[in-house]
Parts: structure tokens; sequence; C-alpha cells
């Protein structure tokens, strides 16, 4: 492991304690209208991950150093009628990160994610807009609610080919819940990558959940409940359009463990297939796992985490993540850091070594 700057650690340790100086529980009351009857509403809010960075480079020559703002995100949502509501994201990536030509990322705002959804009852919604596909427990996960500091590392692969913004895609879903809630169904039509004049055929998602106790009932999938529910999800999905094809089995378990406890255990594997619409998109299976136990006593969550990207074609490298870290809860998703360590194995490229902490302040 090389050695890096230690001014730069001296720089995110007095960064983290002044950001989090600004986490006063004043930010945290609501902002909400709503009609005398109840039936219309609108909430807004906002997701700050502010963040602390220091990894090797790729070529193992040096380190680099970042303070930068990972999520910065304006949201609001509420209900049309009592049928009707509504749900509108912003975001802005990466502002402040430093890139190879030594600039500094002036990511623009943009519309990440806005939908429409028609409840007609627990069995039947349909969803219409800029939706998340409904791929994988952890690509469907809440940005504010994960156990370490971000998404898996490759739970978005199809991303770019699929010319969909961070698993984003225009369309309209079905989604719903069965058999007193142990069954969830999600299947949707999107556009996908368009082609010349628009003409390749509409993209197919589809996945199910079974639920042996409580069900994950929110549009986004929890990725930790900090020890309040008992979440037991098995799910598989698929995303089709063409000769692309992506398939994925994965499990959520959150387990209360007495005194306000919670063990949280999550493994998943995807499999994609770009066929000959994306070949960019070669053969390749990941497979992720993650491991944490909050203990309410202290408000912390230790958790490992372990990815790992394998491709079929010999001239492209495998690899493999290998992490540990701690967060610390001061109020919980309103408010909480996180510090963590990961170890990235790449074929052919020297081992590299990733330092983080992110500050989370959430509103909504």
């Amino acid at each position: 492991m090389r050695r890096f700057d230690k001014s730069g650690v001296f720089m995110i340790a007095v960064w983290a304690v002044f950001v989090s100086l600004l986490g006063s529980p004043s930010l945290m009351a609501e902002w909400k209208i709503e009609s005398a009857d109840g039936d219309t509403s609108i909430k807004f809010g906002f997701l700050m991950q502010g963040r602390g960075e220091i990894q090797d480079q790729i070529d193992g020559d040096g380190t680099s150093q970042d303070l930068y703002f990972r999520r910065l995100r304006i949201l609001f949502g509420g209900n049309i009628s009592k049928k009707w509501s509504f749900f509108f994201e912003t975001d802005s990536p990466n502002l402040g990160k430093g890139t190879p030509s030594g600039d500094k990322v002036a990511a623009d705002i943009y519309i990440q994610d806005f939908f429409v959804t028609y409840n007609h009852s627990n069995a039947f919604k349909v969803d219409v807009g800029a939706i998340l596909i409904p791929l994988s427990h952890n690509s469907q996960q809440s940005a504010a609610t994960l156990l370490p500091a971000d998404y898996a590392a490759y739970s978005f692969l199809n991303s770019g080919p699929t010319d969909s913004r961070v698993g984003r895609d225009y369309g309209v879903q079905l989604r719903g819940f069965l058999a007193n809630d142990h069954f969830e169904y999600r299947a949707g039509v999107y556009q996908g990558e368009r082609g010349e004049s628009s003409e390749y055929e509409f993209r197919y998602v589809g996945r199910v959940v079974f639920y042996p106790f409580e069900a994950d009932k929110g549009f986004y999938y929890a990725g930790t409940t900090l020890g309040k529910k008992q979440i037991l999800a098995l799910g598989a999905g698929i995303d089709h359009q063409e000769s692309y094809d992506a398939y994925s089995l994965d499990m959520f378990w959150d387990q209360p463990v007495g005194n306000g406890n919670g063990f949280t255990l999550q493994l998943g594997g995807i499999r994609y297939d770009g066929g000959e619409i994306f070949p960019e998109l070669s053969i390749r299976d990941v497979l992720m796992a993650e491991a944490g136990f909050y203990w309410d006593r202290f408000k912390v969550q230790p958790f490992v985490t372990y990815y790992a990207l394998d491709n079929d074609e010999e001239d492209l490298d495998d690899q493999s993540r290998l992490g540990v870290g701690l967060g610390y809860y001061l109020k919980g998703f309103n408010r909480n850091l996180k510090f963590s360590y990961t170890d990235i194995r790449t074929d052919n490229q020297p081992n590299r070594s990733q330092w983080l902490l992110q500050l989370q302040i959430f509103m909504f």
C-alpha cells in the first residue's frame, strides 16, 4: 500500500469536523404544504453527501486527493389527489471532484427522477416518467439509506450502453403487492437505446420479490433499516432490449437483534450480455455482498463489502473490491458520517487503496 500525503489526511479531518457542525437539529424540520382536507400536498427536501477521498492512482504512481459533493440533490413530491402522486429529484453528481486533466467537475444540475403515480390499490400502481429501472435490489435502493457510502461497484454497468442516466429510463411501470404483501412485482416498458431514427425495439424490465416477513413498501428499497424492520427479500429481475439481456438474483435481509440493534446482509449477482446491440457490454458476471451490524447504544454500524467483476473476454481485466467501514448515525439517515477503506485489485494493474469519509445531510 502506498503512502499518501499527510496534508490530505489533515484536510479531510478538518473538513469532516466543519461540515458535521452544519447538521444542526433545526435543519431537520419538515418543509411541507398541505390542503385542509389532506388530499393534496407538496413536500420539499434535499440530499447532500459531501465526501473526502484519497485513492491510489491506476498506474500506481502517487495518489489522488479530493474534497467534493458525491451527491447534491433537490427533492420535492407529494399528492395531487387521493389516487395521484408525484416525485421530482435533481442531482449534480461529483461536483468539485478533480479530473485527470486537473480541472474540477462542474456538474450541471439535471432532472434525475420525475414520475407520476396512479395508486389504484395496494396490488396495482402505475408509474409514468423517468424511472429507476427495477433490475436488482441494490440498484433500486434509495441513495439516502445505503449501508456503505455508495452503491455496489458494478450495479449500473448497463447505464451507458442503454443510454440510461444512473439506471433511469423513460417509460411506464406497473407494480404492486399480492398475497398479503408477501409477493411484489414490477414490470415496465422503457425507451432504452433508440438507434438511428428510433429504429430499435423498446426496452422491457421486470422484477419479482418474495417476502416471508415484512415487505419493503417504498418505491426505493432500503439498504438498511437500522434495526427498525424485519425484512427478508428474495428477488429476481430481467432487463431486455433487442439482443441485450441482463439477469439478476439477490437477497436482502434486515433483522432486528434486541434493544434497537440490527443486522443487515445483502447478496446479489447480475449477468450482463450486451449482444449485438451493445457490443461494448460483453458478457460479464458481477457479484456483491454487504453485511453490517447496527449498535443502537452508540449509533454506530460497522460494515464489510465485497464486489467482483468477472469478464468472459480474456482481453478484459477482472476486478475485485474488498472494503471495511463504519457508519456513525448522529440522527439516523438525516445526519450521518461514514468512513471506509477499500482494497481494489485489478488484473495486470498494481493493487490500489481507497480511503473515504462522507457526511450525509438528508431531509424529506
